[in-house]
């Protein structure tokens, strides 16, 4: 992990990073919680239903218990969400998430937008900027709407 995102979330959270995986130490989890929280609030606010998303997914994705999951979200949310622009978190992303990861944040981002079956364009905006900031190609884009759209299938049959 690079310095500079370790001296990012350290400066935002008080968390001293060690671990080289983003996506399992805490840093990484705050990280991708508050990209979370950034898009459910694109629209003007969170919904509860993309809170128990956000929720479910962050619990499914790094193994926590519902109330570390909510703690963390309601973390993210209040502390770098609300301090940090996208723009620093997308750097940081970029900086230390490789393409795969890149994949599973964005596929955790459709879930949280569709959390409550409105389709908002504020949100909408908001994915086309994380997107376009973390240099997805377009062909990369497709496959994560087709396993967010399989995944649906599954859930709904």
């Amino acid at each position: 992990m690079s310095s500079k995102l370790k001296d990012l979330i350290y400066a935002k959270t008080g968390i001293a990073i060690d671990s080289d995986s983003l996506v399992s130490d805490p840093g990484g989890q705050i990280l991708i919680a508050s990209l979370m929280a950034l898009v459910a609030k694109s629209d003007g606010g969170v919904s509860p239903d993309e809170m128990t998303r956000m929720v479910e997914l962050l619990r499914d994705r790094f193994r926590l218990q519902p109330g570390e999951a909510l703690n963390l979200i309601t973390r993210a949310a209040d502390e770098v969400a609300e301090t940090t622009t996208l723009n620093e978190l997308l750097n940081s992303v970029n900086d230390d998430l490789a393409l795969q990861h890149k994949e599973e944040l964005l596929l955790m981002l459709l879930h949280v937008i569709s959390a409550d079956n409105e389709k908002d364009i504020a949100e909408m905006k908001f994915l086309a900027e994380v997107v376009e900031g973390l240099k997805i190609p377009g062909k990369i884009m497709a496959k994560v709407y087709a396993r967010y759209f399989e995944e649906r299938k599954r859930s709904a049959g």
